[in-house]
């Protein structure tokens, strides 16, 4: 089973999958942007995970050996800030359902967890060990995603479900479409904010100076799709990102060169700031050590953020790969 399999990380996960001999149902309430057309090399099922009955149906009807859990409800700083209650309750209600009503029947779980779990800390880069020593999370996403890790390792310890939990750091997507602001990720915000609306001064969220490590959305489902089945990876945690530290601010002046670059934003275009407010929980910093990754799996992350975000500049203006 697939959870949330019509989101762009997933969709790129599936082929890999299906590539490999596996048969994957897709579960997804198509609650974010509708109902998508698209060639499905695999079986789809509508279906509300928050909802016992629907659970209790998709076990009744299949025959799974591993869950692939990514529905989850997220959003950027002030989406997760306005969706609080959804969020919390929301992600960690499709989780219990799963492995309530699933673990005499699913051998493996695969959680895809978050960075946010670091979020009370203060010792960069993040190790994934330090999740057991850390104060609560102050957001309901982080804090949900927290919940969603202890309830599995919880089904773990009474009836012996496998698990893995990738926590990849922001996590850069080329197709990812601008929404509200502080509700789609903040490099979609600022490609929105120079390059389409040529805003100067560009509102950020707080002083700018916030510290990110942008991974591509390739890199990640690489690591996600060859390793989630490797013995290697029983019953642990591992960040997946490229520890490349940026500020929001060195993140728009980045789109800025890049725009200048195709010819979208002009030559004399002055990058200049205009404070937003921001949630009192919002991370100042966040950088991953993926070092375990490195040492069990030899990964490193191979896209950078400049590489990064010219994907996603080309895919929101059409731009050919020769331009």
């Amino acid at each position: 089973m697939i959870t949330g399999s019509e989101g762009s990380m997933a969709q790129l996960v599936i082929p890999r999958l299906l590539a490999e001999g596996h048969t994957i149902v897709g579960v997804d309430n198509f609650s974010r942007h509708g109902q998508v057309k698209r060639e499905r090399k695999y079986e789809i099922v509508s279906a509300d995970l928050c909802e016992t009955a629907s659970v209790k149906q998709l076990y009744a009807s299949h025959q799974f050996d591993c869950v692939f859990h990514f529905a989850a409800m997220i959003f950027g700083v002030m989406g997760m800030h306005k969706r609080a209650a959804d969020i919390i309750s929301n992600n960690d209600l499709i989780t219990i359902n799963l492995l309530k009503y699933g673990h005499e029947r699913v051998k493996r779980f695969v959680y895809m967890s978050s960075s946010m779990v670091y979020e009370t800390s203060r010792s960069y880069p993040h190790k994934e060990e330090e999740t057991d020593t850390l104060p609560v999370m102050r957001s309901a996403y982080g804090l949900s995603k927290y919940i969603g890790e202890r309830v599995i390792q919880a089904y773990r310890q009474q009836y012996g479900t496998t698990y893995v939990f990738w926590r990849p750091f922001n996590v850069i997507a080329p197709t990812e479409k601008a929404e509200e602001t502080g509700f789609s990720h903040v490099f979609t915000d600022m490609i929105e904010k120079i390059i389409a609306k040529k805003l100067s001064p560009v509102p950020v969220l707080g002083d700018g100076e916030q510290i990110r490590c942008f991974a591509n959305l390739s890199d990640i489902v690489d690591v996600i799709s060859q390793y989630s089945l490797r013995p290697e990876a029983d019953n642990q945690a591992f960040n997946i990102g490229n520890p490349e530290p940026l500020t929001i601010k060195q993140l728009a002046a980045k789109i800025v060169a890049i725009g200048q670059r195709f010819g979208l934003v002009d030559p004399g275009y002055k990058l200049a700031f205009e404070s937003q407010p921001v949630p009192s929980e919002d991370v100042k910093k966040r950088i991953p050590d993926v070092s375990k990754l490195k040492r069990i799996f030899g990964w490193e992350p191979k896209i950078l953020a400049d590489q990064s975000l010219e994907q996603c500049i080309r895919a929101r203006f059409k731009i050919n790969e020769k331009a």
